[in-house]
């Protein structure tokens, strides 16, 4: 089976699980690897998000969080936004351009999730789920569908963080997810060290940086070994012409797992002659 095909089967896992409530399946309380709200209709498991702000609200310690959060973090670090996140899945659908710009906004997802923090815990409520597209389009949209909400103005600001964020994802491929997601943000603290991460072969590489035109985030994975920016969709792997990258799992630190490694490895390489 193909990388792509493959993909594609666990992100519509993730949406299956996502909306299991259609079956008829009630809430579980178990912590969903990505961004999806709660308050979803058909939701069967609660936004990390949306509980890591009421526990600083409460003042409760997050024991259940800190160790769903370690557990999703440690095995596949942001492989979660790349592989199974419906967001993130919303994202490659309306990716038709792969910009490469604003790399330096790339952190700003750090200043939201400590922004989100700060916020829950100045003002005692759930600023991000106001303002949430994810929520916008999983609860919002389908509670006004059932006749369930009105159109005031709290609907009116999801609607509008909705419309920009989707305007965004069109003109710059995973757009939500580079600049703004503060759970990718989170998960991006365990991309170097989870199991499931890219892999690069230095003696293979050829710096013809192909790779780069496939990526969706616009990092350079043959230079950016799981960084924090990169999702480990794989999309760069069949674009290699001579299989240096791989996805999968191996333990962390091995060799083409550490970007100090791979850097220290890369000065022998070669390019591409020209016209091959």
């Amino acid at each position: 089976m193909k990388l792509r095909h493959f993909r594609r089967g666990t992100q519509i896992l993730g949406l299956v699980l996502a909306f299991l409530g259609v079956a008829g399946l009630g809430m579980t309380h178990l912590l969903y690897p990505g961004l999806h709200c709660y308050a979803c209709p058909w939701a069967v498991t609660v936004c990390p998000i949306g509980l890591m702000q009421n526990l600083v609200i409460a003042g409760s310690v997050p024991l259940y969080f800190l160790g769903a959060v370690a557990l999703y973090g440690l095995a596949l670090g942001r492989g979660w936004c790349g592989w199974f996140c419906p967001f993130g899945t919303v994202n490659d659908l309306l990716a038709f351009r792969r910009r490469k710009f604003l790399k330096p906004l790339t952190l700003f997802k750090f200043v939201v999730l400590g922004g989100t923090l700060l916020a829950a815990w100045r003002w005692a409520d759930t600023w991000f789920c106001k303002l949430c597209p994810a929520a916008s389009l999983t609860a919002s949209l389908p509670y006004l569908g059932l006749g369930l909400a009105q159109v005031n103005t709290p609907l009116l600001i999801h609607m509008g963080t909705l419309a920009g964020t989707l305007l965004g994802m069109i003109f710059i491929a995973r757009f939500w997810c580079r600049y703004l997601c503060p759970m990718g943000a989170l998960l991006a603290l365990f991309n170097r060290v989870s199991l499931f991460g890219l892999r690069l072969k230095p003696g293979k590489c050829t710096t013809c940086e192909l790779c780069t035109k496939a990526c969706p985030m616009g990092i350079v994975p043959h230079q950016d070994i799981n960084s924090t920016d990169c999702i480990k969709c794989g999309r760069c792997v069949p674009s290699c012409p001579t299989g240096a990258l791989t996805v999968g799992f191996s333990l962390p630190g091995e060799e083409g797992r550490d970007p100090l490694r791979v850097a220290r490895a890369r000065p022998g390489a070669h390019r591409v002659p020209s016209g091959q």
